[in-house]
């Protein structure tokens, strides 16, 4: 309780996980006090992110990604991606709290900030947390936790320190939302040892090794009004050793993008099918980043002049990817040229792989670009893996890993090899389900797993529902995990699109036993009572 060394006790995973679902339906209905959630668009941070603590330190799970849900008590609130924590506003006390359960009206707590400046939104800088340790049976102050309005993961791209690698000279890093240093979010390389930090006395954002104190460090940026590294258009300056002194680099920039982009979902023998692929981040354009796809001469960047996303599959070609990169960049084929393979009205999009965004690809035979509603620029990853239904259950089957297979109705979809197993999205329903039969379209499906928000590709957390021939209905089981494993290919090679829905999405030369599935592994969704044994159906 608000300054009582009672605190709620920690929920179990499992517990978390089954109670997730009903508390993100509660956060439109219990808001406010007799009163429903008012969603201001545009006003508050869409997500925050809580740092400062990791496991195993006490009551690190509630640190993460929180998405908003709405106005509680006058203030934002926010809901944790992955749990039920979330995070909201007692105007009783003039508190910003933390609570485990979820939206309600309640005392306890596991974490608060007192609100000493009139903070609009929780991810405020000068906001002081206490979190709960039960070992002093009160919160305590920690000084390292902050909630922040800022990306989980930023790139660097446009230069070479060591320690780090990059496509042909024109490096591109991915660092992660690691804490707080100075006063503002810090971020560590992926799989590296390098961190990008704010130096306050100076006023400047540095590229550093974790171990470096003070304002030692490779590069640095002003930047004394930024909130995170990519904020703005900071000039970057490197040391050079032979000179003893660090140069600005107009080309390097620190960018909220992804380091690859998938593009998906162009039938193999349609034209321009060879849109289709991973690229990697290169360069830096116009603060937009651009893409190339080593090993060819395709590039995805960003016209200012039509606001747009293009591919176009004759850019810039190797050896010295780097250079050519710019100079093509720099010369006529982008300022005097637009013409390109395939294109996407970019509606604000800071990076191409939306999954919102349409694109349209070149057709000879019409002479124009016409819209491919499969295509689809994604960071979904290329594989996802089911686990945790017990052998000895109806329909174990579906757990294994699945691998990426193109789109259905504009999200990515997936396959387990040498099975018509699939997962894919229904947005009808808002559910991600496991169909049997691919990806028709048909409301038949062994599982489910509600998603209103309609993530990019199916989220890690959730609770999935799976068919009991016994009952006669889909029954929540929340042993069941997605996961992306860490073999997971990074690299689209060659993607098997269906030529119809229904049609047997890959290895055409490998027969199925039979078509005659048990009835009960792919009943239909029926509609129902919400709460009983049955849902609303997934389609007609």
């Amino acid at each position: 309780r608000f300054g009582t060394s009672d605190v709620a006790p920690r929920a179990s995973p499992s517990a978390r996980r089954s109670c997730f679902r009903g508390l993100r339906v509660l956060a439109v209905a219990m808001l406010a006090p007799g009163a429903a959630a008012v969603a201001v668009a545009g006003s508050y941070p869409a997500t925050v992110h809580v740092v400062g603590r990791t496991h195993p330190r006490e009551n690190s799970d509630i640190f993460g990604e929180y998405t908003f849900a709405g106005v509680y008590d006058g203030r934002p609130a926010y809901c944790q991606r992955r749990a039920s924590s979330a995070i909201r506003y007692a105007s009783a006390c003039r508190r910003w709290v933390i609570d485990r359960h979820g939206l309600r009206d309640s005392d306890i707590c596991v974490a608060y900030a007192d609100d000493l400046c009139g903070a609009a939104h929780p991810a405020h800088i000068d906001l002081i947390w206490n979190i709960w340790e039960a070992q002093a049976r009160s919160h305590v102050r920690d000084a390292a936790v902050a909630v922040l309005d800022a990306p989980a993961a930023v790139s660097l791209v446009g230069q070479i320190v060591p320690g780090m690698a990059g496509v042909d000279g024109a490096m591109s890093c991915q660092f992660d939302l690691s804490g707080l240093h100075h006063g503002r979010a810090a971020y560590r390389q992926r799989a590296g040892d390098m961190v990008l930090r704010f130096h306050g006395p100076e006023g400047r954002w540095l590229l550093s090794t974790a171990g470096d104190m003070g304002n030692l460090c490779f590069a640095f940026a002003q930047g004394p009004a930024a909130a995170h590294p990519a904020c703005g258009d900071m000039v970057w300056h490197f040391w050079d050793s032979q000179r003893q002194t660090f140069f600005p680099d107009p080309t390097a920039k620190v960018l909220c993008c992804p380091r690859l982009v998938h593009v998906i979902g162009r039938a193999a023998n349609a034209e321009n099918a060879r849109i289709n692929g991973t690229y990697h981040l290169a360069a830096a354009q116009h603060g937009r980043p651009v893409y190339v796809q080593p090993g060819t001469m395709k590039i995805m960047w960003f016209s200012g002049k039509s606001q747009r996303w293009l591919i176009d599959c004759d850019g810039p070609s190797e050896p010295s990817l780097a250079g050519r990169v710019y100079q093509w960049l720099s010369g006529d084929a982008f300022s005097a040229s637009e013409r390109c393979s395939a294109y996407a009205d970019a509606k604000g999009a800071m990076h191409p792989g939306v999954r919102s965004l349409e694109w349209r690809v070149w057709e000879a035979r019409l002479g124009r670009h016409e819209l491919d509603a499969s295509v689809r620029a994604t960071t979904a990853p290329l594989a996802v893996q089911l686990c945790g239904r017990l052998p000895t259950e109806e329909n174990a089957d579906i757990c294994g890993e699945y691998l990426i297979a193109g789109t259905h109705d504009g999200y990515p979809a997936y396959l387990m090899s040498g099975t018509r197993l699939a997962i894919r999205y229904w947005s009808s329903c808002s559910k991600w389900v496991i169909d049997r039969e691919g990806m028709p379209n048909h409301s038949r499906t062994v599982a489910y797993m509600d998603d209103p928000g309609g993530a990019e590709y199916p989220p890690e957390s959730g609770l999935w529902h799976v068919f009991e021939s016994s009952r006669g209905c889909h029954l929540p089981d929340p042993n069941i995990a997605l996961i992306v494993p860490r073999s997971a290919p990074t690299t689209v090679q060659a993607i098997a699109v269906p030529a119809a829905h229904g049609a047997a999405p890959f290895e055409p030369k490998r027969h199925l036993a039979g078509l005659a599935y048990d009835a009960g592994k792919r009943m239909r969704l029926d509609h129902g009572a919400v709460g009983g044994a049955r849902f609303v159906s997934l389609g007609a």
